[in-house]
């Protein structure tokens, strides 16, 4: 099922939607929903034409909708992919953001260097988005939050693992990588990124990491979500090592109601956070 932007989202009742932009290297996804509206959820996609820039790509897609230039209650421009780093609190100086990053990463000019707190773990997400394209989207949107996508999937795991009393990893596959976290009773104890060629490095990857983290095959739980063709040969081969491992999926989401092809995990990360 294809939720198309619907023709009654207009400008005069755009602030009742809470809207997101899933930014992506070879597109965008725009999906919102009106909270108190049952079944208000939509999506659509746009791909970008792979002979132009990011930033000229992205323009076109914008300047292409009416919509995206509405006031909405909440805007989030949600970063897929790209350079991340996790900094706890007590040590992050926000002046120093930009010598951090580099720290960790090649310095890269094209990058602008972007924050978010992340109250719920007591720390902050450092990432780097196209600076081309947020100095665009900035100017062009009506009061956008950046945010990467691992940032609400770090609170919605986070506060689901306050209900087990065991360790809890989460692999999201994508195409191309996979974000891993591990969280025990609130307290995350890993969260990074792999780039992938196969499913057996997916699948070395996860084992490395349970070691790493010390998770108990028989008592510990691994969720992974994505999509089901990626999933399912990553899945059949960890069953085999730890008991309490299952394919994540939702397709309720508070009163909306959507088919599954149409949801990421950060999306329904982002729409059980209320963010």
């Amino acid at each position: 099922m294809t939720h198309m932007i619907p023709d009654k989202l207009t400008a005069d009742i755009s602030e009742k939607y809470k809207a997101s932009i899933r930014l992506m290297p070879d597109g965008l996804s725009f999906w919102g929903y009106i909270p108190s509206e049952k079944d208000s959820f939509f999506i659509e996609s746009f791909t970008f034409e792979p002979e132009l820039t990011v930033h000229e790509a992205l323009k076109n897609v914008i300047f292409s909708r009416p919509c995206f230039s509405y006031l909405y209650q909440s805007l989030h421009v949600v970063c897929v992919g790209g350079k991340y780093t996790l900094t706890p609190d007590h040590v992050f100086l926000e002046k120093e953001k930009d010598l951090l990053f580099d720290f960790c990463f090649p310095k890269d000019q094209s990058l602008k260097t972007l924050i978010k707190p992340v109250r719920e773990l007591n720390a902050f997400i450092l990432f780097g988005v196209d600076n081309d394209s947020y100095t665009f989207l900035l100017r062009s949107l009506m009061n956008p939050q950046f945010i990467h996508a691992i940032s609400p999937l770090l609170i919605a795991w986070q506060k689901k693992s306050l209900q087990v009393f065991h360790k809890l990893m989460h692999v999201v596959i994508h195409r191309r990588s996979i974000d891993v976290l591990c969280v025990e009773q609130g307290n995350l104890l890993f969260a990074n990124s792999y780039d992938y060629e196969n499913s057996n490095d997916i699948v070395y990857y996860i084992m490395y990491l349970c070691k790493q983290t010390g998770i108990d095959q028989l008592e510990d739980y691994i969720t992974i979500s994505g999509d089901q063709e990626l999933c399912r040969p990553v899945l059949s081969v960890i069953n085999t090592y730890v008991k309490k491992s299952n394919y994540f999926q939702q397709k309720l989401m508070n009163n909306q109601v959507v088919s599954a092809h149409d949801l990421t995990p950060d999306i329904i990360a982002l729409i059980e956070c209320e963010l």
